[in-house]
């Protein structure tokens, strides 16, 4: 991964560019207290992530929602989109250079094939899933 800091401030990272590891299951790209958090994810078949929703920062509150986008480099994934009220709204398999945004409502993710690899992009700061997660 290459990180690049400002010359003015040498502690100010502005930029970074990633080239993923066929080795790691999970690389968080973005420090952790960037607004926008990027990692990338690679699972085995037949993982779930269990639906869930998320929940506002209290910093957030006001201005912004947490949202989440998911993109789909390699393998394969099942993905299920609930609405407000947690009911199931569609299905539908992710293929590589699928992308899945959410606003709102909750989603769940099924691993279908080994290796799969996912780009997983957020609003942040994360603060770990008993904090930031609902699960339905």
């Amino acid at each position: 991964m290459l990180k690049v800091f400002s010359k003015i401030n040498k502690k100010k990272l502005l930029h970074i560019v990633f080239r993923p590891s066929h080795k790691s299951q999970r690389i968080n790209i973005t420090p952790e207290k960037e607004f926008l958090q990027i990692s990338s994810l690679k699972f085995s078949k037949n993982k779930i992530i269990n639906a869930h929703k998320h929940l506002n920062h209290d910093i957030l509150k006001k201005k912004r929602p947490i949202q989440e986008s998911w993109i789909l480099i390699k393998g394969l994934a099942k993905i299920s989109f609930f609405d407000l009220n947690k009911k199931l709204l569609k299905i539908k398999i992710l293929k590589p250079g699928d992308i899945s945004v959410s606003f709102a409502g909750a989603h769940k993710l099924q691993i279908m094939k080994n290796n799969t690899r996912i780009y997983e992009y957020k609003t942040g700061p994360y603060k770990g899933s008993n904090k930031d997660l609902k699960f339905l």
